[in-house]
């Protein structure tokens, strides 16, 4: 791992097109470029209103951004506490391994320490044996009891109205 001196900050409204990038780079890692809605304008009304409904890290090296985390607040009925739910963490591949995607972990955890969370909580491609191998480095569990459940589009309206 290189000795980078890497910053963390919270985005600001300058950063939308840079984080929309972002958000468009992680759905092609991810294979899903074709579900991509994300714009400047959609992303302003969540990440910038008031209470903001998530929240966005960048993690710069020289003053470039190179990854990022977009994370919102959740709650556990059982822990009867409020929980971090990270959905983007993206390190761009040549700065892969280097400590930035652990820098944005760690400072996400401070957030979730400051806040008396329960838990952080996230969800990982069962493909990427990189992603998980980097998750339980610094004590994750993969739980493979629990899937995702998915409701969008059409199917919440057609829902909604039944």
């Amino acid at each position: 791992m290189a000795n980078l001196d890497i910053r963390i900050r919270e985005a600001e409204l300058a950063d939308l097109e840079l984080i929309v990038d972002f958000i468009s780079q992680k759905s092609e890692f991810d294979g899903s470029k074709n579900l991509l809605t994300a714009t400047a304008d959609k992303l302003q009304q969540t990440l910038f209103c008031q209470p903001p409904l998530v929240r966005v890290l960048l993690a710069e090296v020289a003053g470039k951004a190179v990854g990022f985390a977009l994370f919102y607040s959740s709650y556990s009925s059982l822990l009867t506490q409020p929980c971090l739910w990270l959905d983007d963490l993206f390190v761009q591949a040549p700065m892969r391994g280097m400590g930035v995607g652990t820098a944005l972990l760690k400072y996400l955890a401070k957030i979730a320490e400051s806040t008396n969370c329960g838990r952080m909580e996230w969800t990982v491609n069962t493909g990427n044996a990189r992603g998980i191998a980097f998750y339980e480095k610094p004590g994750a569990r993969i739980l493979e009891n629990i899937r995702v459940c998915r409701i969008e589009g059409s199917a919440i309206a057609q829902l909604a109205n039944k």
